[in-house]
């Protein structure tokens, strides 16, 4: 990765790495449970030339692919790139251009500044991700505190109002991602004027998700009545 980062700047790619960053340059270079690394940039094909990345062919229909979802091999090791660039709706325009400008370095590769890494850590673990997960939870607990943030209760509406709180501040909004494997959900949303709704995306989004939850639930069945079978016959 240290070679990848190395094309980066060298090329002068405006690009950050979103979170996980702290194995990237390791041998191991996933964090336990994720497995990606995610970046932001504001040209993800430019982003993928520059280093030989490869589109994704699941993430590829009818020859044309979503820009987003690439791999790159190192080490004889498929790794995983998601791409996210500015106008791609994963974060609005206005703020990932900022996030931008606002970049870090850490050892030799961009990430994001604190109040950016902190936040859009909050965006995503609650709004992207079905539940805030323990890990998400106690991660963002100490983030906070280095911030000097006072969280009150730990709970996600916390969280929420601390992030409302900053994108009114800088005029930020919430959208639906072009990723449809994005979810986003939109009920947490305490302040629905920051909610840039758009009735084609979010029908899209839903109803993409509810074809997914459909499955889940059709194979969680099949298990069930297999299992059952199973334990008849023996």
């Amino acid at each position: 990765m240290s070679e990848v980062f190395d094309l980066l700047n060298h090329n002068k790619i405006n690009y950050a790495v979103l979170r996980n960053y702290e194995n990237l340059l390791d041998d191991q270079i996933y964090m336990t449970g994720h497995g990606d690394v995610d970046l932001i940039c504001d040209d993800s094909l430019k982003l993928a030339k520059v280093i030989g990345a490869m589109p994704q062919d699941f993430h590829t229909k009818k020859e044309k692919h979503d820009g987003v979802h690439f791999s790159i091999n190192i080490k004889n090791n498929a790794v995983s790139l998601d791409l996210r660039y500015i106008g791609d709706r994963y974060y609005c325009s206005k703020w990932q251009t900022e996030m931008l400008n606002r970049r870090v370095i850490f050892n030799s590769f961009y990430v994001l500044g604190k109040e950016d890494y902190f936040y859009t850590l909050v965006y995503h673990a609650i709004y992207q991700k079905p539940i805030l997960t323990e890990e998400y939870r106690n991660r963002l607990i100490g983030m906070a505190k280095n911030l000097s943030l006072n969280i009150v209760n730990n709970k996600p509406k916390d969280f929420i109002i601390l992030l409302e709180s900053y994108m009114k501040k800088n005029h930020y909004v919430y959208q639906y991602p072009k990723d449809k494997y994005v979810p986003f959900n939109s009920t947490f949303v305490q302040d629905k004027s920051l909610l840039n709704f758009c009735f084609d995306d979010y029908y899209k989004n839903k109803l993409f998700h509810l074809k997914v939850s459909a499955i889940d639930k059709l194979v969680s069945i099949k298990h069930f009545i297999e299992n059952n079978l199973t334990k008849k016959q023996l």
